[in-house]
């Protein structure tokens, strides 16, 4: 493998693996806090692209204008899914509200295939100039360069906020234990609903820095979300640096395999590498295993 091949696969698996790991950020926050596992991230993030292409855009807006309103848009659609689906009868169990995220993921792919799947895919527009930029050997586009610029800033502001705001730490608070968090005075039902609020922004941003980079479709979040989930377990569901790490591997790894073994075998490679990491460490490469004396 020569130099320049090495290099354009290290960048190529690291874009991906920082969108996994965004993806799996949103999964891991809600499940950390409400203990729900949101199924329904990744076409959050598909029906935020739709909304660019087919709402904003039309109107004539700046492409930096169509992704803010597409954002807040997001943002407001996340608030809604936690007041009509998650916060009614929360006592039904954590299964019964997982369960109904499986049924808002059916919803969301149902209306974006009667809406606009009939003349998907679409091309969308991406927020970054044409062009490629050459360094060391090889070529990466703008828009590739783009997405892994906005994903580290994007995790390390989620990083920083969960570390230093009084919201993130309520949050953190929240997520290891609701009950005494309820008692030290936090509005737990607040916080819920500013973690899916927050889960709509990422899923958002996640699509709009995928959809240019493929072609936009009703599938296009069914390879990412999955890989999400495989990325948060592999860095133990309960560390948010895990999961960053988590991801880079998964998808720097997966992109060495497709490279050295099969294109073909790169999905099944993705699940080799999770069932390892369930046998050998069930708690994550980053996480703990809790043990308890009977």
């Amino acid at each position: 493998m020569s130099g320049n091949l090495f290099w354009a696969i290290l960048v190529g698996g690291a874009l991906n693996g920082g969108l996994y790991a965004l993806l799996a950020l949103a999964i891991v926050l809600i499940l950390r806090t409400t203990e729900v596992g949101n199924f329904a991230q990744g076409d959050m993030g598909m029906f935020s692209a739709f909304l660019l292409l087919m709402v904003f855009m039309p109107l004539g807006m700046p492409i930096w204008l169509g992704w803010l309103m597409t954002v807040l848009a997001s943002a407001c659609i996340g608030a809604m899914i936690y007041w009509i689906m998650i916060r009614p009868r929360p006592q039904a169990g954590h299964l019964n509200l997982t369960i109904r995220t499986l049924g808002l993921y059916t919803l969301i792919y149902s209306v974006t295939v009667y809406l606009w799947g009939a003349n998907a895919p679409y091309t969308v527009p991406s927020f970054f100039p044409k062009g490629t930029v050459s360094t060391i050997g090889f070529s990466i586009s703008y828009d590739q360069l783009g997405t892994v610029v906005v994903t580290v800033v994007i995790a390390m502001a989620f990083l920083l906020f969960f570390r230093y705001t009084q919201l993130g730490l309520a949050m953190r608070a929240v997520a290891i234990n609701p009950t005494i968090a309820l008692l030290l005075g936090i509005n737990v039902r607040r916080v819920a609903l500013a973690v899916w609020v927050l889960a709509g922004v990422i899923g958002a941003i996640v699509g709009l820095l995928i959809a240019p980079l493929s072609f936009l479709d009703p599938n296009l979040m069914r390879p990412y979300i999955l890989k999400a989930f495989t990325a948060a377990i592999m860095g133990g569901l309960y560390s948010f640096p895990g999961v960053i790490a988590g991801g880079l591997i998964l998808g720097i790894s997966e992109a060495f395999a497709a490279v050295a073994i099969s294109i073909h075998l790169r999905e099944p490679f993705v699940f080799v590498v999770l069932l390892l990491v369930l046998l050998v460490r069930p708690g994550g490469l980053f996480g703990t295993v809790r043990k308890a004396r009977v």
